[in-house]
C-alpha cells in the first residue's frame, strides 16, 4: 500500500500546474510599516491568501482578464485594485492601508479565550504555531496544553481544564459538536485528537465563561473552523517513521476540492524508541478525507466534507485491579463523519448559517481476552442567524438539535442509552462606547434523557485602557448530562452544574502579549455514589445508587507572556498556571484533589530561526507538580503525591528546494534529558505494594520529510 500512495504521489506531480498567474505584493501602513496576517482575496471568487509576518503576500489563480484583488485588516480600511491577468504573467502591487476611524479604541472580550485565527490582529497563536511547537507532536491539544489553564495527563485522554475532568470539555467544528474528539481510548495511554492544524482557519480555545452558542460542557470547548476555499491549487507529501501520507488541492474560479490519504504504520517508530509498555501489535490503518467548497459573488459558502479511518492496535497494559499484572487490550476502530456547512449573506448586515453532521465510532475490544465493544453515534443540526445592525450592536440567535446514542458490551453483559438534546440560545454585544464592549447571552437546553431542562444565563465585558490593553470579565451557569458509566447502566441523576467566574487583563501588540488571568469556579450537583468503599478503578461497572449531591470549587491564576521582538529570529513564551481545586463526586469519601491536578504548571517555548541557512529550530520545557495519588494505608484520602514531572521537548526542520519541489526535513525529540517521569502510583489489593504509573515511553525521537509544490514560509516553521 505504502508503493501505491508514493506512486500515486509521483503522478500527480508530473501533472504540474501550468498557464497560472502569479500575484504578490506587500502590504504597509501609511508609516511603511508592515501588516502582518491581512486577508487578500478575490472580488467574487475564489483564491487569496493572508500576509506573513513582514507584510509580503503571494499567491496563484488560474483566473484570466479582469480581477479585482482586496485587502483588508482589523483596525485599516479595506482597499483594492484592479488587474488584468495574463495566463503565465507575474504581477507585483503593493498596499498602503488606512488606520479606520475610531479604531483605536475598539475592544474585544476575551476573558476565558485564546483565539489562533488567521485574520485577527489580537491572537496569541496563529493555527500554525499548533503544527510547529515541540512537544505537541502536531497535534492540536499536544500544543494546546502549553498556554495556561490546561493540565498535562500523561496516562489519560482528552483536555483537563481549570479542574475538570477529560470529560468536561467539549470539541466543535464549525458550529458542531465532535462525539469522538480523540483516538480510542486505551488504559494509562494519553491518545491524540484527530484534527490536523491544516485544515483549520481559525482555532478558539475557551477555558470558561464561553459563548451561550454552546452547551453541555463544564469546563471548556475547543472551537475549530474550518478553511474556505484553497488558497491554490497544490500537491503534497509527508512520509515519516509512522507512515505515509499523501494531499491535495485543486483551486477553481468560485469552488474547491481537497482531499487526503494516509496510511500508518508505527512499527518503525516503536522499533527504535525504548517503550514502557509492550506494543505487541503497533498501531497500524488507513485513513482519509474529502471537502468540496463553493462560493459565489454574494461571498455565501457552502462546505461538504467526509473523514474515514480504520486503525487496530494491541498493547499489554496495566491489570486495574492486580497492578503487578498486565493484560492485553486488543482494539480494532472504525471511525467516520460526514459535515455540511452553509452560511448565506441576506445583506451586508445579516447571514445566516445552517450545519449539520453525522459520525459513527466503532470499537471492537478484546480486554483480556473478554470483549469490552463499544459502538456511538451522533447525529445534530444547527441553524443561527446574526445581524450586525451598527458597529455597536450584533445579535445572534439560533437552535440546535443532537440526538446521540451508546453501547457497551463487557464479556456477556450489554448496556446502552440514547438521548436527545434540544437547544435554544440568544446572544448580543453592544459597545455603548467604541472602549467598553458588553456581551450577553442565554441557553435553554432540554434532556429527553433526563426529562428536564435547564437555562444558563451568560454575561461578559471588556474595557479598553490603551490601544494596547484592556480589561475583560466573564461569568455564567453551565450544565453537563452524566458521564457514559453512570447512563449506560440506568441511572438518570440531574444535569450538573459549574459556575464560572473570570477576571482578565492582556496586553497585546504584533509582537508582544502579556496575559494573566483569575478564576473561581463553583460545581454543583455534581454526581456522587451512595455505596460502597472507593475504588480507583476508572473502568469498573458502577452498582452502587446515586444521587447529584456532589459539589467542589475551582480557582487560581493563569499567565501568558509572548515576545517576538526582543531577540532577532527568535519567537518565544511563558505560560504559568496555579491551580487550587477540590471535589466530592463519584465515589469519593471526602472532598479532596483529583489525581488529575498538578496544582502548579509552567511551559517555556521557543522558536528560532537561523538566517538564511534554512534551518528552525523549536524546544519546549515543560513543568508541572506532583499529581495525587490513592494510597490505601494513609490517614487521609489523596494526600499523597507523586514526583514532579519535567519535560524537554526539540524540533529541528530544514527547508530545501529540489527543482520544483519544496521540501522539510524534521527531527523531533521528546524528553531529550531520558528524565523517568512518574505519573502517579497503584497499590495491589492488600495495598502492601505500589506500582508506578509512567508514560508510554521517556525519550523519543521522530523524523519525516514532507515535499510540496508550495513553497513552505520559513515564518511558519
Amino acid at each position: 500500500m505504502r508503493n501505491i500512495v508514493g506512486l500515486a504521489f509521483l503522478i500527480c506531480l508530473a501533472f504540474t500546474v501550468k498557464g497560472q498567474s502569479i500575484v504578490k505584493g506587500l502590504v504597509t501602513d501609511r508609516h511603511g510599516n508592515p501588516i502582518g496576517y491581512a486577508t487578500v482575496s478575490l472580488k467574487g471568487a475564489g483564491g487569496g491568501t493572508i500576509t506573513d509576518s513582514t507584510g509580503k503576500y503571494k499567491f496563484v489563480t488560474d483566473l484570466k482578464g479582469r480581477i479585482t484583488v482586496l485587502v483588508s485588516s482589523i483596525g485599516f480600511d479595506s482597499d483594492s485594485t484592479d488587474l488584468d491577468l495574463e495566463a503565465g504573467k507575474e504581477y507585483l502591487h503593493d498596499f498602503v492601508m488606512k488606520e479606520a476611524s475610531g479604531s483605536l479604541g475598539d475592544v474585544v472580550i476575551i476573558a476565558g479565550s485564546f483565539q489562533a485565527n488567521n485574520d485577527r490582529k489580537v491572537v496569541v497563536l496563529r493555527p500554525m504555531d499548533i503544527y510547529t511547537t515541540a512537544g505537541g507532536g502536531g497535534d492540536i491539544v499536544g500544543a494546546l496544553r502549553t498556554l495556561p489553564g490546561i493540565q498535562r495527563v500523561g496516562d489519560q485522554t482528552g483536555l483537563f481544564v481549570r479542574g475538570g475532568d477529560g470529560s468536561e470539555s467539549a470539541n466543535i467544528v464549525d458550529g458542531l459538536v465532535i462525539q469522538n474528539g480523540f483516538s480510542s481510548s486505551v488504559p494509562g495511554i494519553a491518545q491524540r485528537s484527530r484534527f490536523s492544524p491544516y485544515q483549520f482557519k481559525g482555532i478558539s480555545f475557551s477555558s470558561g465563561g464561553y459563548s451561550s452558542r454552546y452547551g453541555d460542557a463544564l469546563s471548556g470547548i475547543l472551537e475549530l473552523n474550518t478553511n474556505d476555499l484553497p488558497e491554490k491549487t497544490t500537491l503534497s507529501a509527508n512520509i515519516n517513521e509512522g507512515g505515509i501520507a499523501a494531499s491535495g488541492a485543486k483551486l477553481y474560479r468560485n469552488s474547491g476540492v481537497e482531499g487526503t490519504l494516509s496510511y500508518t504504520d508505527l512499527q518503525p517508530f516503536y522499533g527504535t524508541a525504548k517503550t514502557n509498555f509492550n506494543f505487541y501489535k503497533p498501531p497500524v490503518g488507513f485513513s482519509g478525507s474529502a471537502k468540496y467548497t463553493w462560493t459565489n459573488d454574494n461571498n455565501d459558502i457552502l462546505k461538504i466534507s467526509a473523514n474515514g479511518s480504520n486503525t487496530k492496535s494491541g498493547t499489554d497494559v496495566l491489570n486495574p485491579k492486580q497492578p503487578d499484572t498486565t493484560l492485553a487490550y486488543d482494539l480494532n476502530n472504525t471511525y467516520g463523519i460526514g459535515n455540511l456547512y452553509y452560511k448565506h449573506n441576506v445583506d451586508e448586515k445579516t447571514f445566516t448559517t445552517l450545519a449539520g453532521s453525522y459520525s459513527g465510532n466503532e470499537d471492537v475490544v478484546s480486554w483480556g481476552g473478554l470483549p469490552y465493544d463499544k459502538k456511538d453515534s451522533r447525529a445534530q443540526g444547527r441553524a443561527e442567524i446574526t445581524s450586525k445592525r451598527s458597529r455597536r450592536f450584533s445579535g445572534t440567535f439560533g437552535i440546535e438539535f443532537q440526538h446521540y446514542s451508546v453501547r457497551q458490551t463487557y464479556d456477556s453483559v450489554t448496556y446502552d442509552y440514547k438521548e436527545t438534546q434540544t437547544a435554544l440560545y440568544t446572544e448580543a454585544e453592544w459597545k455603548p462606547f467604541r472602549r467598553v464592549g458588553i456581551k450577553a447571552g442565554a441557553r435553554y437546553e432540554y434532556s429527553a434523557l433526563l426529562n428536564t431542562g435547564s437555562l444558563a444565563p451568560r454575561l461578559a465585558a471588556a474595557v479598553k485602557v490603551s490601544r494596547s490593553s484592556q480589561f475583560s470579565v466573564a461569568g455564567g451557569m453551565f450544565y453537563q448530562d452524566a458521564a457514559d458509566k453512570y447512563l449506560l447502566v440506568g441511572d438518570r441523576p440531574k444535569l450538573q452544574r459549574a459556575d464560572h467566574y473570570i477576571a482578565n487583563y492582556q496586553y497585546s501588540t504584533e509582537d508582544r502579549t502579556f496575559r494573566v488571568e483569575g478564576y473561581y469556579k463553583s460545581y454543583e450537583k455534581l454526581v456522587r455514589e451512595l455505596e460502597g468503599a472507593y475504588d480507583p478503578n476508572p473502568y469498573r461497572i458502577i452498582t452502587s445508587p446515586v444521587d447529584n449531591s456532589g459539589n467542589g470549587y475551582a480557582k487560581g491564576i493563569d499567565v501568558f507572556w509572548r515576545d517576538k521582538a526582543s531577540i532577532k529570529n527568535l519567537d518565544y513564551w511563558i505560560s504559568y498556571s496555579y491551580i487550587d481545586t477540590k471535589r466530592l463526586y463519584e465515589n469519593f469519601p471526602t472532598k479532596a484533589t483529583p489525581p488529575f491536578i498538578a496544582n502548579n504548571n509552567l511551559n517555556v517555548v521557543g522558536k528560532y530561526a537561523i538566517g538564511s541557512a534554512g534551518f528552525n529550530l523549536s524546544a519546549t520545557w515543560s513543568y508541572a507538580s506532583g499529581r495525587r495519588y490513592y494510597n490505601p494505608t494513609a490517614v487521609n484520602f489523596l494526600s499523597d503525591k507523586a514526583p514532579d514531572y519535567q519535560n524537554l521537548a526539540l524540533t529541528v526542520n530544514y527547508l530545501f528546494t529540489a527543482k520544483r519541489l519544496f521540501g522539510v526535513i524534521y527531527v523531533s525529540t521528546d524528553n531529550l534529558t531520558n528524565q523517568k517521569n512518574v505519573l502517579g502510583y497503584l497499590y495491589s489489593t492488600p495495598g502492601d505494594q505500589k506500582y508506578p504509573v509512567v508514560p508510554a515511553m521517556y525519550r523519543s525521537v521522530f523524523a519525516g520529510i514532507m515535499l510540496s509544490l508550495s513553497q513552505f514560509k520559513k515564518e511558519d516553521l
